[in-house]
């Protein structure tokens, strides 16, 4: 059986190995695009947990409150690895570039990590200048409503877990003295 016209035969290969190079490509843009929406997904979360402690501490801070919530974001980066802490800005440029005011000293929230692309996320604290994170035990005497919970000082680091903040600042005093007190979930 003779085939007058062999080009077909020739050329199916060919065409399969361009088919299978075309579908190797649009595998690998549509994986590339789904860690991309994971990485956003995980830092619009990390950034409404941020915006959700930076409203704790503020309340603490300014209305003499005491304030217990949860800080979990979710868990799409390595805790140990990822940097989360409150963090002192001593320069007004630095003040400014973050806050919008030109003060001497202010408070950021910062998380960083490197598992996520863009994995940077900070948020000014609207906190008076001379606020101070007690982290001693004596002066952040817990309660029994606080069984369990260890005092911290979120300028070393925040972790995700629960949380209790207070103000014990007395009367009289100028500047508010937050206690934070942690527990791991």
């Amino acid at each position: 059986m003779s085939f007058l016209n062999e080009k077909g035969q020739v050329s199916a290969p060919f065409e399969l190995f361009v088919a299978i190079i075309i579908m190797s490509f649009v595998v690998i843009i549509g994986i590339q695009m789904l860690t991309n929406v994971q990485a956003q997904v995980c830092m619009a979360s990390v950034d409404k947990e941020l915006t959700e402690f930076k409203s704790k501490i503020e309340d603490t801070a300014n209305n003499m409150a005491s304030n217990k919530f949860f800080f979990s974001p979710q868990k799409c980066f390595n805790e140990n690895r990822a940097i989360i802490k409150v963090e002192t800005l001593a320069s007004s440029k630095q003040c400014s570039a973050k806050c919008g005011t030109p003060i001497d000293t202010c408070f950021i929230i910062m998380f960083y990590t490197a598992d996520i692309p863009n994995g940077y996320k900070d948020k000014c604290l609207n906190l008076p200048t001379y606020t101070s994170f007690l982290s001693d035990e004596g002066s952040c005497q817990a309660v029994d409503d606080l069984a369990g919970y260890d005092v911290v000082d979120p300028r070393d680091a925040v972790r995700l877990g629960q949380y209790v903040m207070r103000n014990v600042a007395q009367a009289g005093d100028t500047y508010p003295k937050l206690c934070v007190f942690y527990k791991a979930n």
